[in-house]
């Protein structure tokens, strides 16, 4: 059996004045910035420190994506105050895939 509903062409009054049409309020630029900020803080206070850190390293690897190869030397060098840490992982990298060729 289906079970199939349709409007009342002759609603009465009553029918007519428990129809309420909800509309979208039109937020300025910071009431919307503000309704972001206070989302954003119940999404964060619902994640445990792994979705955290998987969250973070995601949206790291999606921004070092969009960067040039000399941007991503640069940014990574950057944070190793020895300018060596870019070196030190392109040389791990080439010696791990090495190591995978050999097995």
């Amino acid at each position: 059996m289906t079970y199939s509903q349709s409007a009342n062409p002759n609603a009465t009054n009553s029918e007519l004045d428990a129809k309420v049409i909800i509309t979208q309020p039109e937020l300025t630029s910071m009431q919307r910035d503000e309704l972001i900020e206070h989302y954003t803080e119940i999404v964060v206070d619902n994640m445990d420190m792994q979705a955290l850190v998987q969250y973070a390293q995601e949206q790291l690897a999606e921004y070092f994506d969009t960067l040039s190869d000399v941007e991503l030397k640069e940014d990574i060098n950057n944070y190793d105050d020895n300018d060596g840490l870019y070196e030190e992982l392109v040389e791990n990298i080439l010696i791990s895939d090495l190591t995978k060729e050999v097995k």
